[in-house]
């Protein structure tokens, strides 16, 4: 299946949404390296953040590994083949960091030792090279070709079902980390079909979330 150009599907978000991974897993290796050692009160809080990005980045992978890559496969094989097996080579590379950070952390959160910190961080710094590589890849190789090949409403979908697996006591923060840095015009487009004094309420919550955890985790409003 392809549109043709007058019903190229709009693509936009997903950058947006790649901006907030790139700026906390850039800033998660110094972050972690900040612990000192024993204080368990701001390895706490360090965990929180870092199992919330995580989380966040692998229901971003899911999503694309159920509903997009089957899709394109189907519909253009010869053409999308390579890169869709690249992408999901690059998604099991940055999953199993992920997987990682998650067996250590409950550690880390339990007695902030410095070895455990340094191991952290070692990944965290790894994690990010593999990540932006496999970002860059998405924006430059992928997304031009979904545009002509999944429709809008598939594309939309997508955008509902990681709504949905964003726990409702996340949802505000969550939209906050994408709308600090993310294209405004992007944002304006995910909360288009809200009512204007409620899109206001949306925006002004989540910018609010924001501040206050970027405060708690960065020490400043604007990481």
């Amino acid at each position: 299946m392809t549109t043709d150009t007058q019903t190229l599907t709009d693509t936009s978000v997903m950058p947006t949404l790649h901006t907030f991974f790139r700026r906390e897993y850039r800033l998660a290796g110094a972050l972690v390296r900040g612990v000192p050692e024993g204080d368990l009160a701001r390895a706490a809080v360090v965990a929180d953040h870092l199992d919330l990005v995580g989380r966040t980045l692998h229901h971003h992978h899911t999503i694309e590994d159920e509903l997009l890559w089957p899709r394109l496969l189907e519909r253009v094989p010869e053409e999308m083949a390579p890169i869709v097996h690249l992408m999901e080579s690059q998604h099991e590379g940055v999953d199993r960091l992920l997987a990682e950070l998650g067996e250590l952390l409950p550690t880390f959160r339990a007695h902030a030792r410095a070895e455990d910190r340094e191991r952290i961080a070692a990944i965290l710094d790894d994690l990010y090279v593999r990540l932006v590589e496999h970002l860059d890849a998405e924006e430059t190789r992928m997304l031009p070709i979904v545009a002509r090949t999944i429709t809008q409403e598939e594309w939309d979908a997508m955008g509902e079902a990681g709504r949905a697996a964003t726990p409702r006591g996340e949802q505000f923060l969550v939209l906050g980390m994408y709308e600090y840095d993310g294209d405004p015009a992007v944002i304006a487009h995910m909360l288009s079909d809200a009512p204007a004094p409620v899109r206001w309420f949306l925006l002004h919550a989540a910018r609010r979330a924001f501040r206050r955890h970027a405060l708690r985790v960065h020490g400043t409003a604007t990481p």
